[in-house]
């Protein structure tokens, strides 16, 4: 069993980052790791090979689920140190402010155009100029359907996968600039992959241990899974709602309703106002 490489827990939630640096080794596995379900799963996967695993993540101060995110992946860290089944090298995780990503100009407006037709994450922006820097980063979508499927949906309208045995790439021949400019510097791991999938894969490796350790909420309410995020809400339609609090599922199906009946600016409201006053009404 391989140990981690000088691996150093977040110690109080350490922002201290790594400048970006257009160089990288082929050898080694550059995965965007946010401590959720996906990229951890990628993560162990990897560990059980014999390979040298660099996780990167970005530090994002506006973002409510940080704190969360970082306790979440010390835990797992250790739990991985402590596997038989770990070959890998684990280097410690590079962080990377989000305002040292370099802006890109174009590939912002491709970006622009795909959240115009599918509602794509503003992350899918900021992950794409990262990429210009750490070439091939891997970054874990599953193969989820329906409004959880932005990426899968921008890809069938814009071009196609080459799959590599490993993941899949953009075949950039048969896909458009703007696709190429999203993901052309991208590797997508599990992108053939459900949640349900994934989740049998971890009980048959004898995982489950570490997989109970991930943080998937984007804006947690009272320090637990709020619901009304996209990664919440991600998880009950692939019938992973045992991940969430009572009262997640409850705010989720109250979300789901006022929508169907208001639409999306109905919903926009519900949230501000569940947000607003979680502390007083649902503690």
């Amino acid at each position: 069993m391989k140990k981690l490489a000088n691996s150093q827990p977040w110690g109080g939630h350490s922002t201290k980052t790594t400048p970006l640096k257009n160089e990288q080794k082929e050898s080694i596995v550059n995965l965007l790791w946010t401590g959720g379900f996906d990229s951890t799963y990628r993560l162990i996967e990897l560990s059980m090979r014999d390979v040298t695993i660099q996780p990167v993540y970005v530090v994002d101060s506006n973002r409510g689920s940080m704190a969360r995110e970082q306790e979440a992946m010390d835990t797992i860290l250790e739990k991985l140190n402590d596997k038989e089944g770990t070959k890998a090298t684990i280097l410690p995780i590079k962080k990377i402010k989000l305002e040292d990503i370099p802006e890109n100009e174009e590939i912002t407006n491709a970006y622009l155009l795909f959240k115009k037709e599918a509602d794509m994450g503003i992350q899918h922006d900021w992950i794409a100029r990262l990429a210009v820097d750490i070439n091939g980063l891997e970054i874990c979508i599953e193969k989820a359907l329906g409004d959880h499927a932005p990426i899968r949906n921008s890809i069938l309208r814009h071009g196609k996968l080459i799959d590599t045995g490993d993941g899949f790439i953009v075949d950039k021949e048969k896909s458009s600039k703007e696709l190429n400019l999203i993901l052309g510097n991208l590797k997508l791991p599990i992108f053939n992959k459900t949640n349900l999938e994934m989740l049998e894969d971890i009980k048959k490796w004898g995982y489950e241990d570490v997989i109970s350790c991930i943080w998937f909420c984007h804006q947690p309410i009272n320090g637990k899974p709020c619901g009304l995020c996209n990664p919440c809400n991600t998880k009950i339609d692939a019938k992973l709602d045992f991940m969430l609090p009572s009262l997640a599922l409850k705010r989720s199906k109250r979300m789901r309703r006022i929508n169907k009946i208001f639409g999306e600016t109905g919903k926009k409201i519900y949230i501000k106002f569940v947000r607003k006053v979680s502390g007083k009404i649902w503690n």
